[in-house]
Parts: C-alpha cells; structure tokens; sequence
C-alpha cells in the first residue's frame, strides 16, 4: 500500500513537471500536438495508470482530472466543468442508477426474473438460460451493474437449495459466470445499459455530428445481444451434466403500491425512451424523471437518505471526468496520434466483417490493459471519431463494433462490476473466468462481425 501511494504521487509530480515543460519537451519529441498535447498525454497516463492499478480511489483519481486539466491550462475551470458535470450525461445515468436502485430494493426485479423461469422450467440448463436472460433484459433497462446486483441474490439463492448436489461445485460456477454474463450481453442492447454507451452517443453528436437515436440504436444492438446470449448459454450450458431438476425459491410477498408504482414509471420510462426522438423529448430528461418520481410524496418507493448511499457514484463521477478527459484528447488533436499507434489503417479499409472483427479483438486486449471496460470505453470512443474522419469513413462504422465490445468484460474479473458481483461468491476463480472469457470474446468478434455486416448491407 505504502508503495502505490509513492507511486501515485510521484505519477501526479510527473503530470505537474510534464505542465510545466511541456514546451521544452514538445521541441525535443516532435510529437506533432503540441506543448497542450504533451499535457494531454500526461493526464490520459496519470488517469489510465491510477485507475488500472488502484492508485488512489477512483473517484479522487477522476476528480483530480477536474482540478489539472484548468491547473496546467487546457480550458478554464468553468468549462472543465461544463464538460464533464454540466454534461446532460451526468442526469442521464442519474437517473437510471436510481431506477436500478428501486428494483433493487423492491421484490419487482424478482418477480421479473421468477416469471421468466416459470416460462423457462427448472433443470440446471434451463434455470441457468432463465438467469442469463432475466440479466440481459433487466440490463437493457436499469443498466448492466443493477441488474447483476438483481440477479445475483436469486441465482445465490437457488444455489442454496443445490448445496448437496454432487456438481454443486461445477453448477455454482457455471451458474454466476452467467449471471455476469448475462447483464453483459445486455449492455449491448440499448444506448442507457452501460456508461460508455452514453458516452458514445453524447461524442458521436458532438464530435461527429450524427445523432444516434434510441431505436436506432436498439435494432442493431437487440439481435447482438440476443445471438451472444445463445452462443454464451451454449457454451456454459454444456459443463452442466445432471439434469435433475432445481429448487426455485418463488415465495414473494403481495404485489405492494410501491411495485405498482416503479412498474408504470419503468415502463413509461421505456416508452418515452423508445419514442423520445419523434417526440422530442431528450433521453436524459425521461432518466431524471424517472429516477425523481421515485421519491415524490404518496409514492416514496425509494428513501432519499438511503438511495443517496447506496448509489455507486464512482461510476457516475468516472463517467464525467472520462467526458472531460475524451474532449481534451479530442481538442488537442492526441486521439488522432493515438489513433494512428493503435489501429492499422489498412484492416480498417478491409471489408466488414475483417474490420470489426479486428476492432473487437482489439479493443478486447486493450480493456484488459485498462482493466476497466468503462475506461477502454470512454478513451477509445474518441479516438475512433478521430480515426474514421482520417480514413474518410462513417464514424459509426468504427464506433460501433469498438462500444460494443467495450461493454463485453469476459476476461479479467476486474474489467468491470458485473463480473465483481458473482466473483464475490466465490463460485469461481479468476483463471475459471478468463478460460470461458476467451472463447467468449472470439465468438462475440465473429457475432458482431456478421451482424454489423449484415446491417451494413441495409445501410444502417
């Protein structure tokens, strides 16, 4: 510990001395950005290196970014925090994270997923398929974290019951690898499901001046996420060799007003987001909306108090320095340069399928470097904007397999939360999860690879 606090700040000494003789090092490297590049560079190291390795707490790590980025000149504070804060983003996830804390503290999120095993059966198998499928679609709507955080108390509790099967062990460890996996394929399915999608969305409109609109969005990423689910139930399924049947725990209490509550503004939610763009009425405003009539009086489904503390605002303050840090990569003309280091030009002009299935790949190996698929996100989205205008193609051309793949963890149990959740059981190692997660993550290259050539054919 001593020493990653040496570490961190000797990191923070280097970005203030890197400020300070940017020009005198950008005379000597040549870079081709700039003295304000070198500091850009800086900061992306400083930030990349102090979350990967836990230097300091991530929010403190994504907070300092705040206070340097005006500190060494880049933009003044009031625009620093115009572009993470003052970002509509930060609303947006907000709410969401709100909505995800309601079923999480109502038996609504249960009730979900107990219907859907009933439709489904209850032999190991199909149990299994039930869990991944409740996680995907929860995912779709309350984001992937809240809905392994809903899925993993169910899937715990049904392991209880198969604590004297002799493939406890084996089922255990089948059945929470999918009950990350599941919430994972999820965060492919709609633009709100992971923080990096909104991400997306939001530089996509800024940067590239095309807008993204939910549906549109959803009719490429539903039928990914829907194959990945198949071919991730497969592959998992056929560890499982008993059959006998499962106990499922489906004593809930009486359907209450409060579920009644959070099941209109759920789906009100839904609607206005599906139908927000013809409407005009922007994404982040139904997300606060959502989130805000949770705590109105006569319906109180959520406590104000005790919402505020659970809320993981880690996440949400990564979200806005990641917006600050990107539009300093983007405005200092650093994405490009990386762009070019990162990326070859010549898979990139290859048909579809040779493109994305090298942009997933990529970026697969790259989130292990980050450790973090919300990270990999955040500064690769960039990059790829900056990329596509170099290379004169559609900027959703290389943005699409590259977030797409962002919100898919498979490998390293620290990449993302979803994975943490079930890890946390202790049902399965690190090695359990890399050994399945690459086979995973080849075969989500070939899916999203022959989708989006599929798509490409339609011109979407």
């Amino acid at each position: 510990m001593k020493s990653r606090s040496v570490f961190f700040y000797l990191l923070l000494f280097l970005v203030v001395l890197a400020g300070f003789f940017a020009d005198a090092i950008n005379s000597v490297l040549q870079l081709g950005s700039g003295a304000e590049g070198i500091i850009a560079i800086a900061l992306l190291v400083y930030a990349v290196i102090s979350w990967c390795f836990q230097l300091a707490p991530m929010s403190v790590v994504s907070l300092s970014l705040l206070l340097l980025v005006p500190a060494l000149g880049l933009m003044d504070f009031p625009e620093a925090v115009a572009s993470s804060f003052g970002d509509s983003t930060f609303v947006f996830f907000l709410g969401v994270l709100l909505l995800g804390n309601a079923f999480q503290h109502t038996a609504l999120g249960k009730r979900i997923a107990v219907i859907i095993f009933g439709l489904f059966g209850n032999r190991p198998r199909q149990v299994l398929f039930g869990l991944m499928l409740a996680g995907m679609l929860l995912a779709m709507w309350v984001t992937e974290v809240a809905a392994a955080a809903i899925i993993f108390p169910l899937a715990t509790a049904i392991l209880e019951e198969a604590r004297n099967r002799p493939d406890y062990s084996r089922l255990a460890k089948v059945m929470m690898i999918g009950v990350a996996w599941g919430p994972a394929f999820g965060g492919v399915a709609t633009p709100i499901a992971t923080g990096s999608n909104l991400v997306a969305v939001t530089y996509m409109e800024q940067y590239a001046g095309v807008s993204i609109s939910f549906g549109h969005w959803m009719l490429i990423g539903v039928p990914i996420a829907l194959t990945l689910l198949v071919c991730g139930w497969i592959i998992l399924s056929r560890e499982i060799k008993d059959q006998s049947p499962l106990v499922i725990d489906s004593d809930l209490p009486p359907f209450g007003l409060k579920e009644g509550f959070l099941l209109a503004d759920f789906i009100l939610a839904i609607i206005f987001w599906i139908l927000g763009s013809s409407l005009d009425i922007p994404s982040h405003m139904v997300a606060l909306f959502a989130g805000v009539v949770l705590f109105l009086p006569g319906i109180a489904v959520l406590d104000w108090k005790s919402s505020v503390r659970s809320i993981n605002w880690d996440s949400i303050i990564l979200i806005c320095s990641g917006l600050l840090l990107g539009d300093v990569l983007f405005s200092t003309g650093v994405a490009e340069g990386l762009a070019n280091i990162l990326f070859i030009p010549a898979l990139l002009r290859s048909n579809v399928f040779v493109r994305v299935f090298y942009i997933v790949l990529t970026v697969s190996v790259l989130k292990i470097m980050f450790s973090s698929n919300t990270v990999a996100g955040i500064l690769l989205v960039p990059i790829m904007i900056t990329l596509s205008t170099s290379l004169d193609i559609a900027a959703w051309n290389l943005v699409a397999p590259c977030i797409f793949s962002s919100a898919l963890a498979f490998i390293v149990v620290t990449s993302s939360p979803v994975n943490v959740i079930p890890f946390s059981s202790g049902a399965f190692t690190p090695g359990d999860l890399a050994k399945r997660g690459i086979v995973m993550t080849v075969v989500s290259a070939i899916v999203i690879a022959i989708w989006l050539s599929v798509f490409s054919v339609f011109g979407l």
